[in-house]
């Protein structure tokens, strides 16, 4: 009897181990769990990444939409005078120069935050430089040092300018019959990283 009893016993705990075959697998599967755990892993913080990136360019574009958009709205028919003492035209828009830029002009509304006596007027200009879209302030409406670019947007290729005149004809170059002419409204067109973007402002709005 008694060597009935062991014998059961060893047939009970027998039964209730593994066998190194059912190991191996059990190994093999858990690998295949970790593997694929990691690679979701992986791929949410990619995605997250991917996703931050896209919300950063949104919010970037969005902040040049905000600026031109005031800047354009508040545009005033103003000429004034370059550092040599030249009048120059209210709107400028020379595509080809760095020097003025894509958009030079005068806009009103200007904060005094710091109750300086100064003009309510500042004079803005924005240029692609080293393909950065830029946009720079001048210290004084007329003549006056220029401040650090404020780098808007890179990647720019192929910036493109169309005006509509008075006439509410669309025209590539801005001609003005008087030094005070503004534009009634202004297409900006280029390429970002592959895409291409198209933003019309109207030009003076603010004042009308």
């Amino acid at each position: 009897m008694a060597n009935a009893n062991h014998n059961h016993g060893d047939s009970i705990i027998g039964q209730a181990g593994f066998t190194l075959v059912e190991m191996m697998v059990a190994l093999f599967v858990f690998s295949l769990l970790s593997v694929a755990g990691v690679a979701l892993l992986r791929g949410a913080v990619n995605s997250n990444e991917v996703t931050d990136a896209k919300l950063g360019d949104m919010a970037r574009m969005q902040r040049l939409v905000s600026l031109l958009e005031t800047d354009l709205s508040q545009a005033l028919p103003r000429p004034y005078r370059d550092e040599s003492g030249e009048r120059v035209a209210a709107f400028v828009s020379e595509t080809g120069s760095s020097e003025r830029g894509a958009l030079s002009f005068t806009r009103g509304g200007q904060s005094n935050i710091n109750n300086k006596l100064r003009s309510n007027m500042v004079r803005v200009s924005y240029r692609v430089n080293d393909g950065e879209l830029q946009r720079l302030q001048y210290e004084m409406t007329d003549g006056g040092s220029i401040s650090e670019p404020a780098i808007l947007l890179d990647d720019i290729s192929g910036l493109e300018l169309r005006f509509r005149d008075k006439r509410g004809q669309w025209v590539r170059d801005w001609r003005t019959e008087r030094l005070s002419d503004l534009p009634r409204a202004v297409e900006l067109r280029f390429d970002q990283n592959g895409r291409s973007y198209r933003h019309v402002f109207l030009v003076g709005t603010g004042y009308l």
